[in-house]
Order: C-alpha cells, then sequence, then structure tokens
C-alpha cells in the first residue's frame, strides 16, 4: 500500500507540471511550442452554465531562436477624431496582419464543439458552430502591462447579442482570467473582467455608442488603453469612456474572442492587430 501511495504522489507532481503558464518559462521558445501552446482556446463563460474545456499536450521546448517582432511602420487612417492614438503612437511595438498564424497558435486551424478559428487570406477567422456555446479566446505570446492595443475586426456574419473583442493582462492560457473589452452586434460596447471561475464581472455595463458600425459586414476599429488601473476606451479612433479598475496589475497575453447569443454560424474575421507598449 505504501508503494502504491509514493506512484500516485510522483504521478500527481508530474501531471501537474505540464500546467506551468508560460510566464514560468524562458521567454525564448520555439514556433512549435508557440503553436500547441499560445493560444488553448476555451470554453469559458455561458449564459448558462459555464464549462472550461482546456488542453495541454507536451511539455515545452526551449530554442535559442528569439520570437518573431514585427516593427512595420504604420500609416494611420483617415479618422473624424483628434482623439485617435495611432495619429500620435508612431510605429507599433507589434503588429500582426495575419499573414500566418505562428503568433496566436494558429498555424493550423482550431476546431471544438463551438467555434472554429484559422488563419488564411490576411485575416484570422472565428467562426462559431452553435449558439451559446461560450466565450471562446485565443490569445497570443506577448505580455505586456502598459500599451494601447488595437484591432480591426469585420463582422461577417452577427447580429443583435452576439459580441466579440479583445483580451488583455490575461495572465497564462487556461485560466480565461483578464479584462475583456467587447462590442456587440447591436452597437453596444461593455469592459468585463474575467475571475478565476469562468464567470464574466462587468466593468463597465453594456452601453450604445454611434461611433460603432451595426450588424453583419460592418469593419469597427477598437483600441483600449491601459496604464496601470485606467483604461480608455476607443472605437473607430473616438474615445468613449474612460474608467479606473484595480483588480488585474500584472502584465500579461492578449487576444481575440467572441461568443454567439442569437445567430448561427457567428462569424468575425479579424484583420489586424497592433500593439504599442507605453511607459
Amino acid at each position: 500500500m505504501k508503494k502504491l501511495l509514493f506512484i500516485i504522489a510522483i504521478s500527481t507532481i508530474v501531471l501537474s507540471s505540464c500546467n506551468f503558464p508560460l510566464s514560468h518559462r524562458s521567454n525564448q521558445l520555439s514556433e512549435d511550442y508557440v503553436s500547441t501552446h499560445a493560444a488553448e482556446t476555451l470554453q469559458a463563460y455561458s449564459t448558462q452554465t459555464p464549462v472550461a474545456v482546456a488542453t495541454i499536450t507536451s511539455l515545452p521546448v526551449i530554442s535559442a531562436t528569439p520570437l518573431p517582432t514585427n516593427t512595420e511602420a504604420i500609416t494611420p487612417t483617415s479618422t473624424t477624431s483628434p482623439d485617435d492614438p495611432r495619429l500620435t503612437l508612431g510605429t507599433p511595438t507589434f503588429t500582426d496582419s495575419f499573414t500566418s498564424g505562428s503568433a496566436f497558435g494558429l498555424k493550423s486551424p482550431y476546431s471544438d464543439d463551438a467555434i472554429t478559428m484559422s488563419v488564411s487570406d490576411g485575416a484570422l477567422s472565428m467562426k462559431s458552430s452553435r449558439l451559446r456555446g461560450g466565450t471562446r479566446w485565443r490569445l497570443a505570446y506577448l505580455t505586456p502591462r502598459n500599451f494601447y492595443l488595437e484591432g480591426t475586426f469585420k463582422t461577417v456574419n452577427c447580429s443583435g447579442s452576439d459580441f466579440y473583442g479583445m483580451v488583455l493582462r490575461s495572465p497564462d492560457y487556461s485560466s480565461g482570467i483578464g479584462y475583456y473589452y467587447a462590442l456587440n452586434c447591436a452597437g453596444q460596447y461593455s469592459l468585463m473582467r474575467m475571475n478565476g471561475e469562468y464567470e464574466l464581472v462587468k466593468v463597465i455595463d453594456w452601453t450604445s455608442d454611434s461611433a460603432i458600425l451595426t450588424g453583419s459586414g460592418q469593419e469597427n476599429r477598437i483600441g483600449i488603453m491601459a496604464n496601470d488601473s485606467h483604461f480608455s476606451i476607443y472605437i473607430n479612433g473616438k474615445l468613449v469612456t474612460e474608467t479606473d479598475n484595480d483588480v488585474i496589475k500584472e502584465k500579461g497575453h492578449y487576444g481575440v474572442f467572441q461568443s454567439a447569443m442569437e445567430t448561427p454560424n457567428m462569424t468575425v474575421e479579424v484583420e489586424e492587430i497592433n500593439e504599442w507598449d507605453r511607459p
């Protein structure tokens, strides 16, 4: 019996070692590891019963090859607002126009019982396969703390309370913890925080704004400036609100997400992600 207990104890230690977050490892990781682990997609929140689904398939492989960066200059798009951070921030620290899916671990498509995510033709596509399947996210490998993050989203097929947006300050790939800046297809925005029990807590309640282009076939450029506990929310270059929240203070991963609430085969494409490090 003592021998059996000893074997069980050793097995438990080995299994738990497979779930260390990236921040506990070297920041020089292979592209294969990033592709496998960089964005484990979870069913994290549902208006019914939240269920988490995470898969860790292998231990990380240490590599001497630096992770890719991109410092290509960005020309500001036309804007009706002088608030637009793109007019003053200059060259982004990182930009992804999705010529490949490596930064988000999508060299090959990901699919589960509620969503398919893939990268092709210069866009990251998120297509839901069932309604109310939860909030499904995908994270990149970078982990800034203070920054301006901006994403250009095209609503291929969505309506009403279907929502999508960007995750920030997520400490790991599996817990879901982080801030969730969302737009819905009825023309509202919200800032939420996911706790350690896969529950979304409202920081800013759903609020209508005329800057949001609603329904299918629209393109919205959304941005969020994170400065310690202060957050500034932008929509198509317009500053729409600011708020403070100090629950999640540390640096973390950022990424994208969506949740199909009422439209079968809800599909959103992310055409570009840009991130500017801030002091």
